[in-house]
């Protein structure tokens, strides 16, 4: 059905409608329900609308139903739409951020991914190539039957993500990488100031509201630490031991984030990978005649978390 067809359609059972019971005007069935998935990466967020047909016992869809040759939304009644709030690349491929309807060129070969400005198409109004569209080739996967077609963020990671649509036995994953909002090196003149040991004494927790029954931490939150800064690779690296937390991996390996003059942000590893950046906190290091001769760690509202003093290395 075209979509002159759907609206004449309309057209031709308003009038029916209009003398038709209250209760049908509320009917929210549809053959394929519309959908939402949303991501963040890094504060910028990617969202697909879309709507979700059934295979019904149908199989071997592409190239069937959806015909080789075909430039197809991966959804169904309006376009699928994505929305990304940054500039991002998918695939390698420059996106700049907006709103694009979405089309797949379906072929026995290699697929291609269609990203138009206009995100108000009909799904029978497939893009014209030419300016304003985006071509991205892709790749399609061979996976488990799928009955309902999916968009999902499979994985996430520190700068990049991966957005997948499956239907059928044919998936087709798309990864898309964002620039990073803060910058991980750390100058060599700004590293030598900062780089040795600190002993750190932290402060006691303040006690919780009354009624508050969240898991006690007292009991985790160390008294002193050893902070040891190295610099590796253009970046400020940092070793916490005791950790900040024990009872939860993750909190002895730091990256110490640039924030202004002598300021850092941590952010804190786990398993190898960068896990957060802890921005609602900083390291602010007191740094005379060239070099650190201790810290203040402190929150935004300038709360004291803890202070220490650098160790001398004994010769």
């Amino acid at each position: 059905m075209t979509y002159s067809h759907s609206r004449r359609l309309l057209i031709a059972l308003s009038a029916p409608l209009l003398l038709a019971p209250t209760c049908a005007l509320h009917a929210q069935l549809r053959a394929s329900e519309p959908a939402l998935v949303s991501q963040t990466v890094d504060g910028t967020k990617m969202t697909v609308t879309y709507s979700r047909p059934r295979a019904r016992g149908r199989t071997g869809i592409f190239g069937n139903t959806v015909k080789w040759g075909h430039t197809w939304t991966p959804g169904a009644n309006q376009a699928t739409t994505l929305a990304v709030t940054r500039d991002v690349t998918i695939e390698k491929v420059a996106v700049p951020k907006g709103r694009y309807s979405v089309w797949l060129v379906v072929n026995q070969g290699p697929w291609e991914l269609l990203l138009d400005r206009d995100s108000t198409r009909f799904h029978t109004q497939p893009p014209r190539a030419g300016s304003g569209v985006i071509s991205i080739p892709v790749k399609r996967e061979k996976r488990e039957f799928t009955e309902v077609l999916t968009w999902s963020f499979p994985a996430v990671g520190e700068t990049a993500t991966t957005l997948v649509m499956q239907w059928d036995t044919v998936a087709v994953p798309l990864h898309i990488a964002v620039t990073p909002s803060y910058s991980r090196a750390t100058t060599q003149e700004a590293a030598q100031r900062i780089v040795g040991r600190y002993q750190l004494q932290w402060e006691p927790l303040p006690p919780r509201p009354p009624g508050d029954s969240a898991t006690e931490e007292s009991n985790d939150w160390p008294t002193s630490t050893m902070l040891t800064v190295r610099y590796e690779g253009n970046e400020l690296r940092a070793v916490m031991d005791p950790p900040m937390f024990r009872t939860e991996p993750g909190y002895t390996d730091w990256l110490l984030v640039p924030a202004k003059g002598d300021w850092y942000h941590p952010a804190r590893f786990q398993d190898g990978q960068l896990a957060e950046l802890m921005e609602y906190f900083g390291f602010r290091f007191d740094v005379a005649n060239g070099k650190a001769r201790g810290l203040e760690v402190r929150m935004m509202d300038d709360a004291l978390l803890a202070s220490g003093k650098r160790q001398e290395d004994k010769r």
